[in-house]
Protein backbone atom coordinates (compact mmCIF):
# COMPACT_ATOMS: atom_id res chain seq x y z
CA UNK A 1 0.00 0.00 0.00
CA UNK A 2 1.56 3.23 -1.09
CA UNK A 3 1.32 6.55 1.27
CA UNK A 4 -0.25 9.56 0.10
CA UNK A 5 2.01 12.41 -0.81
CA UNK A 6 0.17 14.43 1.76
CA UNK A 7 0.95 11.57 4.66
CA UNK A 8 4.57 10.85 3.63
CA UNK A 9 4.84 15.14 4.07
CA UNK A 10 3.50 14.76 7.44
CA UNK A 11 5.18 12.03 8.57
CA UNK A 12 8.46 13.29 7.42
CA UNK A 13 7.80 16.41 9.55
CA UNK A 14 7.12 14.55 12.42
CA UNK A 15 9.99 12.70 12.48
CA UNK A 16 12.04 15.79 11.54
CA UNK A 17 10.69 17.61 14.78
CA UNK A 18 11.26 14.53 16.66
CA UNK A 19 14.75 14.30 15.76
CA UNK A 20 15.11 17.63 16.18
CA UNK A 21 13.65 17.86 20.03
CA UNK A 22 15.56 14.88 20.95
CA UNK A 23 18.50 16.65 19.66
CA UNK A 24 17.81 19.95 21.77
CA UNK A 25 16.85 17.59 25.05
CA UNK A 26 20.73 15.98 24.38
CA UNK A 27 22.40 19.03 24.07
CA UNK A 28 20.84 21.31 26.90
CA UNK A 29 21.92 17.34 29.10
CA UNK A 30 25.18 17.73 27.83
CA UNK A 31 25.61 22.41 28.62
CA UNK A 32 24.35 21.57 32.00
CA UNK A 33 27.06 18.99 32.49
CA UNK A 34 29.75 21.26 31.05
CA UNK A 35 31.85 22.53 33.53
CA UNK A 36 32.25 26.51 33.69
CA UNK A 37 36.15 27.45 33.06
CA UNK A 38 36.61 28.20 36.93
CA UNK A 39 36.22 24.75 37.60
CA UNK A 40 38.96 23.26 35.11
CA UNK A 41 41.81 22.69 37.45
CA UNK A 42 44.40 23.25 33.93
CA UNK A 43 43.36 26.59 33.53
CA UNK A 44 45.63 29.37 35.57
CA UNK A 45 44.17 30.54 39.26
CA UNK A 46 43.52 33.89 38.07
CA UNK A 47 41.71 33.36 34.89
CA UNK A 48 39.70 30.72 37.22
CA UNK A 49 39.23 33.71 39.41
CA UNK A 50 38.04 35.91 36.45
CA UNK A 51 35.50 33.72 35.27
CA UNK A 52 33.78 32.72 38.61
CA UNK A 53 33.33 36.49 39.28
CA UNK A 54 32.15 37.47 36.04
CA UNK A 55 29.20 34.50 36.78
CA UNK A 56 28.19 36.02 40.38
CA UNK A 57 25.50 38.41 40.71
CA UNK A 58 26.42 41.49 43.27
CA UNK A 59 24.23 39.82 45.78
CA UNK A 60 26.29 36.90 46.00
CA UNK A 61 29.38 38.88 46.25
CA UNK A 62 28.24 40.97 48.97
CA UNK A 63 27.13 37.46 50.14
CA UNK A 64 30.66 36.17 50.63
CA UNK A 65 32.55 39.01 51.88
CA UNK A 66 31.11 37.61 55.46
CA UNK A 67 32.68 34.29 56.89
CA UNK A 68 31.35 32.02 54.29
CA UNK A 69 33.24 31.21 50.57
CA UNK A 70 29.87 29.61 49.09
CA UNK A 71 28.01 30.63 46.03
CA UNK A 72 25.42 27.86 45.93
CA UNK A 73 23.91 28.85 42.61
CA UNK A 74 27.55 28.21 41.05
CA UNK A 75 28.37 24.94 43.08
CA UNK A 76 31.15 27.07 44.81
CA UNK A 77 31.38 25.35 48.73
CA UNK A 78 31.67 27.09 52.03
CA UNK A 79 35.90 26.41 53.19
CA UNK A 80 34.10 27.19 56.90
CA UNK A 81 36.64 28.33 59.97
CA UNK A 82 37.76 27.01 62.95
CA UNK A 83 40.00 28.34 65.81
CA UNK A 84 43.22 26.42 65.99
CA UNK A 85 45.58 27.90 68.32
CA UNK A 86 46.73 24.68 70.04
CA UNK A 87 43.63 22.85 68.84
CA UNK A 88 41.12 22.62 66.59
CA UNK A 89 37.60 24.49 68.24
CA UNK A 90 34.91 23.44 66.41
CA UNK A 91 33.55 27.04 65.99
CA UNK A 92 29.75 27.39 65.28
CA UNK A 93 28.16 23.86 65.59
CA UNK A 94 24.73 24.10 66.84
CA UNK A 95 24.45 23.70 70.53
CA UNK A 96 26.48 22.14 73.37
CA UNK A 97 25.88 18.87 73.41
CA UNK A 98 27.62 15.71 72.94
CA UNK A 99 26.50 14.51 69.90
CA UNK A 100 28.00 17.36 67.66
CA UNK A 101 31.43 17.66 70.21
CA UNK A 102 34.21 16.75 67.97
CA UNK A 103 37.29 15.42 70.47
CA UNK A 104 40.02 16.74 68.63
CA UNK A 105 43.80 16.60 69.74
CA UNK A 106 44.20 19.78 71.91
CA UNK A 107 48.06 20.86 72.76
CA UNK A 108 49.96 22.68 75.82
CA UNK A 109 48.97 26.46 75.51
CA UNK A 110 50.84 28.11 72.99
CA UNK A 111 53.18 29.63 75.83
CA UNK A 112 53.34 25.85 76.76
CA UNK A 113 54.27 24.73 73.06
CA UNK A 114 57.05 27.71 73.02
CA UNK A 115 58.64 26.41 75.91
CA UNK A 116 59.75 23.09 73.72
CA UNK A 117 62.02 25.08 71.94
CA UNK A 118 61.80 21.76 68.57
CA UNK A 119 60.86 23.75 65.47
CA UNK A 120 60.15 20.35 64.14
CA UNK A 121 58.31 19.13 67.21
CA UNK A 122 55.75 22.37 66.36
CA UNK A 123 55.61 21.55 62.99
CA UNK A 124 54.28 17.69 63.65
CA UNK A 125 51.82 19.38 65.34
CA UNK A 126 50.43 21.50 63.40
CA UNK A 127 50.45 18.71 60.58
CA UNK A 128 48.29 16.46 63.55
CA UNK A 129 45.69 19.53 63.55
CA UNK A 130 45.84 20.10 59.88
CA UNK A 131 45.04 16.70 59.16
CA UNK A 132 42.54 16.34 61.48
CA UNK A 133 40.21 19.61 60.21
CA UNK A 134 40.85 17.39 56.65
CA UNK A 135 39.48 14.79 57.77
CA UNK A 136 36.71 16.33 59.70
CA UNK A 137 35.99 18.30 56.35
CA UNK A 138 35.88 14.89 54.52
CA UNK A 139 32.86 13.45 56.91
CA UNK A 140 30.58 16.29 57.93
CA UNK A 141 27.87 13.99 57.84
CA UNK A 142 28.93 12.24 60.07
CA UNK A 143 30.15 14.55 62.72
CA UNK A 144 27.08 16.85 62.16
CA UNK A 145 29.33 19.76 61.00
CA UNK A 146 27.19 22.93 59.82
CA UNK A 147 30.66 23.57 57.65
CA UNK A 148 34.00 22.49 57.18
CA UNK A 149 37.15 23.36 58.80
CA UNK A 150 39.57 24.11 56.27
CA UNK A 151 40.10 27.68 56.86
CA UNK A 152 42.11 27.57 60.50
CA UNK A 153 42.61 30.36 62.62
CA UNK A 154 45.76 30.31 63.92
CA UNK A 155 48.93 30.35 64.44
CA UNK A 156 48.92 33.53 66.76
CA UNK A 157 51.81 35.44 65.59
CA UNK A 158 51.22 38.33 67.96
CA UNK A 159 54.52 39.16 70.16
CA UNK A 160 53.80 38.91 73.75
CA UNK A 161 55.60 42.54 74.96
CA UNK A 162 53.31 42.68 78.06
CA UNK A 163 53.03 40.28 80.74
CA UNK A 164 49.70 42.12 81.71
CA UNK A 165 47.81 40.93 78.34
CA UNK A 166 45.45 38.70 78.71
CA UNK A 167 46.25 36.52 75.92
CA UNK A 168 49.64 36.12 76.21
CA UNK A 169 49.59 32.61 76.82
CA UNK A 170 48.53 32.30 72.96
CA UNK A 171 51.81 33.91 72.20
CA UNK A 172 55.48 32.30 71.53
CA UNK A 173 56.68 35.00 73.16
CA UNK A 174 58.49 38.35 73.01
CA UNK A 175 61.08 37.67 70.97
CA UNK A 176 60.75 37.92 67.29
CA UNK A 177 62.82 36.01 65.71
CA UNK A 178 62.10 33.06 68.04
CA UNK A 179 58.79 34.01 67.40
CA UNK A 180 58.75 33.47 63.77
CA UNK A 181 60.40 30.67 63.60
CA UNK A 182 57.88 29.03 65.86
CA UNK A 183 54.75 30.10 63.96
CA UNK A 184 56.48 29.49 60.54
CA UNK A 185 56.94 25.99 61.73
CA UNK A 186 53.30 25.73 63.01
CA UNK A 187 51.98 27.26 59.40
CA UNK A 188 54.48 24.34 57.33
CA UNK A 189 53.07 21.95 59.52
CA UNK A 190 48.83 22.86 59.34
CA UNK A 191 49.24 23.84 55.02
CA UNK A 192 51.00 20.60 54.80
CA UNK A 193 53.68 19.62 51.73
CA UNK A 194 50.97 18.77 48.76
CA UNK A 195 52.19 20.78 45.91
CA UNK A 196 49.00 21.33 44.29
CA UNK A 197 46.65 22.09 47.39
CA UNK A 198 46.87 23.29 50.92
CA UNK A 199 45.99 20.71 53.67
CA UNK A 200 44.35 23.61 55.27
CA UNK A 201 44.36 27.37 55.06
CA UNK A 202 45.95 29.02 57.77
CA UNK A 203 44.58 32.41 59.06
CA UNK A 204 47.27 33.95 61.23
CA UNK A 205 45.86 36.73 63.98
CA UNK A 206 46.24 39.45 64.89
CA UNK A 207 48.25 41.92 62.65
CA UNK A 208 49.60 43.82 64.19
CA UNK A 209 50.97 45.04 67.46
CA UNK A 210 47.72 43.67 69.31
CA UNK A 211 49.47 42.89 72.38
CA UNK A 212 48.04 45.71 75.18
CA UNK A 213 45.52 44.45 77.19
CA UNK A 214 43.52 47.90 78.29
CA UNK A 215 41.54 49.01 75.71
CA UNK A 216 42.59 46.80 72.89
CA UNK A 217 39.63 47.15 70.81
CA UNK A 218 40.24 50.84 70.12
CA UNK A 219 43.71 51.41 71.63
CA UNK A 220 46.45 52.75 69.35
CA UNK A 221 50.27 51.05 68.85
CA UNK A 222 52.45 53.83 68.07
CA UNK A 223 55.59 53.46 66.85
CA UNK A 224 57.99 53.89 64.09
CA UNK A 225 58.85 51.98 60.66
CA UNK A 226 61.70 50.11 62.38
CA UNK A 227 60.20 49.10 65.08
CA UNK A 228 57.30 47.77 62.72
CA UNK A 229 59.93 46.28 60.18
CA UNK A 230 62.54 45.03 62.83
CA UNK A 231 59.99 44.26 65.86
CA UNK A 232 56.48 44.01 65.85
CA UNK A 233 55.82 42.33 62.44
CA UNK A 234 58.98 40.16 62.20
CA UNK A 235 56.87 36.71 62.74
CA UNK A 236 53.53 37.54 60.63
CA UNK A 237 56.29 38.16 57.51
CA UNK A 238 57.81 34.82 58.30
CA UNK A 239 54.69 33.00 58.11
CA UNK A 240 53.90 34.08 54.41
CA UNK A 241 57.47 33.24 53.85
CA UNK A 242 56.69 30.01 55.06
CA UNK A 243 53.52 29.73 53.24
CA UNK A 244 51.15 31.55 54.76
CA UNK A 245 48.58 33.66 52.23
CA UNK A 246 45.46 34.72 54.57
CA UNK A 247 45.24 36.62 58.17
CA UNK A 248 43.21 38.58 60.45
CA UNK A 249 43.96 42.44 61.33
CA UNK A 250 43.60 43.55 64.93
CA UNK A 251 41.22 45.85 66.21
CA UNK A 252 43.57 48.47 67.58
CA UNK A 253 45.10 51.45 65.38
CA UNK A 254 48.53 52.02 64.40
CA UNK A 255 49.84 55.78 64.69
CA UNK A 256 46.26 56.61 64.96
CA UNK A 257 44.91 54.41 61.53
CA UNK A 258 42.90 51.17 62.57
CA UNK A 259 44.39 48.14 61.38
CA UNK A 260 41.12 46.51 59.43
CA UNK A 261 41.56 49.67 57.09
CA UNK A 262 45.22 50.68 57.46
CA UNK A 263 46.69 50.91 53.86
CA UNK A 264 49.91 48.86 55.17
CA UNK A 265 47.63 45.92 54.14
CA UNK A 266 47.98 46.77 50.33
CA UNK A 267 51.08 49.00 50.34
CA UNK A 268 53.57 46.43 52.69
CA UNK A 269 51.60 43.09 53.65
CA UNK A 270 50.06 42.36 49.91
CA UNK A 271 53.11 43.80 47.93
CA UNK A 272 55.80 43.03 49.64
CA UNK A 273 55.25 40.39 51.46
CA UNK A 274 52.87 38.81 48.56
CA UNK A 275 50.06 37.58 51.24
CA UNK A 276 47.27 37.49 48.83
CA UNK A 277 44.52 34.87 50.48
CA UNK A 278 41.81 36.13 53.25
CA UNK A 279 41.87 39.24 54.66
CA UNK A 280 39.55 39.04 57.36
CA UNK A 281 38.56 41.54 60.23
CA UNK A 282 38.29 41.11 64.16
CA UNK A 283 34.95 41.12 65.02
CA UNK A 284 33.11 44.39 65.20
CA UNK A 285 36.01 46.23 63.95
CA UNK A 286 33.86 48.07 61.42
CA UNK A 287 31.75 49.21 64.04
CA UNK A 288 34.67 50.29 66.59
CA UNK A 289 36.46 51.95 63.96
CA UNK A 290 33.30 54.79 64.28
CA UNK A 291 32.25 54.32 67.50
CA UNK A 292 35.45 53.80 69.25
CA UNK A 293 38.42 55.03 67.00
CA UNK A 294 36.29 57.57 65.83
CA UNK A 295 38.01 57.58 62.45
CA UNK A 296 35.28 57.72 60.38
CA UNK A 297 32.22 59.22 60.51
CA UNK A 298 29.92 56.44 59.82
CA UNK A 299 30.18 52.43 58.87
CA UNK A 300 30.13 53.46 55.03
CA UNK A 301 32.82 55.06 54.72
CA UNK A 302 34.70 52.71 57.44
CA UNK A 303 33.59 49.29 55.05
CA UNK A 304 34.63 51.70 51.83
CA UNK A 305 38.55 52.20 53.28
CA UNK A 306 38.30 47.93 53.99
CA UNK A 307 37.27 47.22 51.14
CA UNK A 308 39.70 49.58 48.92
CA UNK A 309 42.90 47.86 50.65
CA UNK A 310 41.86 44.30 49.84
CA UNK A 311 39.29 43.19 53.03
CA UNK A 312 37.89 40.13 52.26
CA UNK A 313 35.88 38.63 55.08
CA UNK A 314 33.85 40.83 58.01
CA UNK A 315 33.49 39.59 61.04
CA UNK A 316 30.89 42.33 61.43
CA UNK A 317 27.51 43.47 60.56
CA UNK A 318 28.59 44.74 56.80
CA UNK A 319 26.14 44.12 54.25
CA UNK A 320 23.74 47.05 54.89
CA UNK A 321 26.91 49.35 55.18
CA UNK A 322 28.55 47.59 52.20
CA UNK A 323 25.52 48.79 50.10
CA UNK A 324 25.17 52.30 51.34
CA UNK A 325 28.34 52.70 50.26
CA UNK A 326 27.75 51.51 46.50
CA UNK A 327 24.77 54.06 46.42
CA UNK A 328 27.11 56.66 47.81
CA UNK A 329 29.61 56.11 45.12
CA UNK A 330 32.43 55.34 47.84
CA UNK A 331 33.21 51.83 46.05
CA UNK A 332 32.27 50.04 42.87
CA UNK A 333 31.19 46.73 42.34
CA UNK A 334 34.91 45.94 40.81
CA UNK A 335 36.10 47.49 44.06
CA UNK A 336 34.42 44.27 45.94
CA UNK A 337 35.87 41.70 42.65
CA UNK A 338 39.33 43.14 43.12
CA UNK A 339 38.96 42.18 47.27
CA UNK A 340 36.99 38.58 46.83
CA UNK A 341 40.12 37.44 44.39
CA UNK A 342 42.31 36.85 47.44
CA UNK A 343 39.34 34.85 49.03
CA UNK A 344 39.05 32.39 45.84
CA UNK A 345 42.42 31.89 45.93
CA UNK A 346 42.26 30.54 49.20
CA UNK A 347 39.14 28.44 47.94
CA UNK A 348 41.10 27.11 45.09
CA UNK A 349 44.36 26.77 47.08
CA UNK A 350 42.26 24.09 48.68
CA UNK A 351 40.85 21.90 45.58
CA UNK A 352 37.58 22.54 46.52
CA UNK A 353 37.21 23.42 42.76
CA UNK A 354 38.69 20.57 41.47
CA UNK A 355 37.69 17.04 40.93
CA UNK A 356 37.67 15.61 43.95
CA UNK A 357 40.21 12.67 42.87
CA UNK A 358 42.45 15.69 42.08
CA UNK A 359 42.24 17.59 45.38
CA UNK A 360 45.08 17.20 48.39
CA UNK A 361 43.66 16.33 51.97
CA UNK A 362 44.17 13.51 54.51
CA UNK A 363 43.28 9.60 53.44
CA UNK A 364 38.99 10.07 53.79
CA UNK A 365 39.30 6.35 54.56
CA UNK A 366 41.98 6.85 57.45
CA UNK A 367 40.66 4.71 60.69
CA UNK A 368 40.26 5.00 63.59
CA UNK A 369 40.02 8.63 63.29
CA UNK A 370 43.40 10.63 63.46
CA UNK A 371 42.89 12.38 67.15
CA UNK A 372 42.31 8.19 68.26
CA UNK A 373 45.76 7.40 66.49
CA UNK A 374 48.61 6.72 68.45
CA UNK A 375 50.61 9.67 65.97
CA UNK A 376 48.50 12.20 67.12
CA UNK A 377 48.40 10.78 70.86
CA UNK A 378 52.47 10.54 70.82
CA UNK A 379 52.89 14.11 69.38
CA UNK A 380 50.46 15.60 72.13
CA UNK A 381 52.28 13.92 74.57
CA UNK A 382 55.33 14.90 73.18
CA UNK A 383 55.14 18.78 73.55
CA UNK A 384 53.76 18.42 76.88
CA UNK A 385 56.74 16.62 77.79
CA UNK A 386 58.74 18.99 76.37
CA UNK A 387 57.20 21.94 77.54
CA UNK A 388 58.09 21.14 81.18
CA UNK A 389 60.90 23.55 82.88
CA UNK A 390 62.38 22.52 85.80
CA UNK A 391 63.88 25.09 88.05
CA UNK A 392 67.06 24.15 90.25
CA UNK A 393 66.06 25.53 93.66
CA UNK A 394 70.16 26.59 93.82
CA UNK A 395 70.93 27.38 97.36
CA UNK A 396 68.21 26.25 99.04
CA UNK A 397 66.77 29.55 97.77
CA UNK A 398 62.97 28.72 98.32
CA UNK A 399 61.07 29.07 100.44
CA UNK A 400 61.84 32.16 100.99
CA UNK A 401 63.25 32.69 104.41
CA UNK A 402 61.25 35.53 105.98
CA UNK A 403 63.98 36.18 109.10
CA UNK A 404 67.22 36.28 106.69
CA UNK A 405 65.31 38.81 104.14
CA UNK A 406 65.76 42.59 105.17
CA UNK A 407 63.83 44.27 101.73
CA UNK A 408 62.05 42.86 98.97
CA UNK A 409 61.43 45.16 96.05
CA UNK A 410 58.51 45.23 93.79
CA UNK A 411 58.35 46.64 90.44
CA UNK A 412 55.41 47.61 88.04
CA UNK A 413 52.14 49.72 87.55
CA UNK A 414 50.51 47.39 90.19
CA UNK A 415 53.54 47.86 93.02
CA UNK A 416 51.66 49.92 95.11
CA UNK A 417 48.37 48.06 95.39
Amino acid sequence: MRRSPRLNCSFHCCLLFTLALSFAVSTSGSMAQDKHPFQDPSLPIEKRITNLLSLMTLDEKIAVLGKSTAVPRLGVPNAGSTEGIHGLQQRGLPGVGHENSVPTTQFAQVVGMAQTWDVGLIQRAGKVEGVEARYIAQHEDRFGRPTPPLVVWAPNADLARDPRWGRGDESYGEDPFFDGTMVAAFVRGLQGDDPNHLQVASLLKHFLANSNEHGRYYSSSDFDERLFREYYSVPFRMAFEAGASSYMASLNAWNSVPMAMNPVLDSIVAKEWNADGIVSTDAEAISYAVSRHKYFPGTKEAIAASIKIGVNQFLDNYEGPMRDALKANLISESDIDHALRGKFRTVIRLGLLDPPSSAGGADSTTKPEPWNSPTDKEVALEVAREGIVLLKNAKGTLPLDRHSIKSIAVYGDHASK
